[in-house]
C-alpha cells in the first residue's frame, strides 16, 4: 500500500498539504496527521485511497519508501531472450499488487517459436506470485496449450491485426507475429483504453471448452 514515509514524501513532491491529501482521498485531515504520526491503525481502505490519490497525480510508489515522477516511455526487447524478458517484467510489475495480466491474441507462431509447454511454463512462473491469467484467443490455440481456466474464446484473432497483447500494471507490450521483437509501452492511459477494450472482449466472450473429436479431426485434415 503507501507507508508514513511513502505519504509524507510524496505530499512533499506534489506540495501538498495534509488538507490537500484529505481532499483528494476523501479522508479527514485528523486521519492524515494521525497516519502520519503513527498514532492509529488506518484501514487497508483508506491506504488504498490515500495511494489512487497520488497516483492520480502521477505519482509513482518504489518498494517500501521510493516514490518519483510517472514516466512514460518505450522499451524494446529482441532475439530469443524477448518472452523471458516480457515475462520477468511481469513479475516484477505485479508481484506486490493485486493485479491481473490480460493476454489477448494468441497466435499459433508464438505457440510454435515458443513451444506450448515454455509458454506454459511463463505462465506458471507468473501465477506462483499469485498473479492471475486471463487470455484471449480462439479454442484451437486453448487446445494446443491446455490451459482452459483462464482462456476465453474469440472465434478468429482479428482485433489486432498482426499483434499479441500483453496488458500489466500500467504496461502494454505488444509482440509481432513472425518476429522475436517485443515492445513495451509504459503509459497508464495506454494500459487503460487497451484494458477496457480487454474486458470488454472478455465480458462478450464464453470460457473456452475442450475441442471434440470431430473438431480436431477436422482441424487435423484441414492442415494436412
Amino acid at each position: 500500500m503507501v507507508t508514513i514515509e511513502q505519504c509524507r514524501a510524496a505530499r512533499g513532491f506534489l506540495g501538498w498539504t495534509q488538507q490537500d491529501l484529505a481532499e483528494s482521498c476523501g479522508l479527514s485531515k485528523t486521519a492524515i496527521n494521525n497516519f502520519e504520526k503513527g498514532h492509529s491503525d488506518i484501514k487497508n481502505e483508506s491506504l488504498k485511497a490515500i495511494r489512487m490519490s497520488f497516483e492520480s497525480a502521477e505519482v509513482e510508489f518504489i518498494g517500501q519508501e521510493g516514490v518519483r515522477k510517472r514516466a512514460e516511455y518505450i522499451e524494446t526487447l529482441k532475439g530469443s531472450n524477448a518472452f523471458i524478458g516480457l515475462f520477468d517484467d511481469i513479475c516484477n510489475t505485479l508481484r506486490d499488487s493485486a493485479e491481473d495480466v490480460l493476454i489477448s491474441n494468441i497466435d499459433e507462431s508464438i505457440i510454435d517459436q515458443e513451444s506450448s509447454d515454455k509458454f506454459i511454463k511463463h505462465l506458471e512462473r507468473v501465477e506462483s506470485y499469485n498473479i492471475k491469467t486471463k487470455i484471449l484467443c480462439t479454442k484451437e490455440i486453448a487446445n494446443k496449450l491446455s490451459y482452459y481456466e483462464c482462456c476465453h474464446q474469440i472465434h478468429e484473432i482479428s482485433s489486432i491485426s498482426g499483434i499479441t497483447t500483453f496488458i500489466y500494471g500500467e504496461k502494454v507490450a505488444f509482440k509481432f507475429w513472425k518476429h522475436s521483437m517485443i515492445i513495451i509501452v509504459n503509459s497508464l492511459d495506454a494500459s487503460n483504453a487497451e484494458r477496457k477494450r480487454f474486458e470488454y472482449l472478455w465480458a462478450s466472450s464464453e470460457k473456452v471448452s475442450l475441442l471434440n473429436d470431430r473438431e480436431i479431426q477436422n482441424k487435423t485434415a484441414s492442415s494436412s
